[in-house]
């Protein structure tokens, strides 16, 4: 059975879109699409969603999946290896983010923290959300980022 060459052109054509969009599992995608609000005072809701989507480089946008978590009115993400995923490297040129949770995009600025008292208080959420506790090597290279309003 022959393939159908213009059935292969609409596929290519569905993965092109899709990938110029929001990310896709561990694909990263471009700029995300949903209803811009005003970042909230209380992140508690965030937990009914496992996964957020991040978007970086407002010029070029790069987005991506990530686990994160609200605590009271802050919200936080963070990134294993030392920070050096491609995400973590674009905030340290330029700190301003959109977040995707749902279909409500929220656009904040991303602080790098490393205070100490902030970082058990997202271990704590984390383990609550997510039933994951870091070792002490992941602990030690994770690089943790605030998310406030712009």
């Amino acid at each position: 059975m022959r393939s159908n060459p213009i059935r292969r052109c609409g596929l290519a054509l569905a993965l092109l879109f899709a990938l110029a969009c929001g990310p896709i599992v561990m694909i990263p995608g471009g700029e995300l699409s949903g209803e811009e609000r005003t970042a909230p005072t209380d992140w508690s809701f965030t937990d009914e969603f496992e996964v957020v989507q991040l978007e970086t480089r407002t010029d070029d946008p790069y987005s991506v999946n990530v686990w994160g978590v609200g605590v009271g009115t802050d919200f936080y993400i963070a990134s294993g290896g030392g920070g050096e995923a491609a995400w973590a490297r674009h905030i340290a040129d330029d700190p301003r983010v959109r977040l995707k949770v749902g279909e409500a995009i929220y656009p904040l600025r991303a602080a790098r923290t490393d205070d100490e008292a902030e970082l058990d208080r997202f271990l704590v959420a984390a383990k609550r959300k997510y039933d994951f506790e870091p070792d002490a090597e992941q602990r030690a290279e994770a690089v943790l980022f605030r998310l406030a309003p712009r």
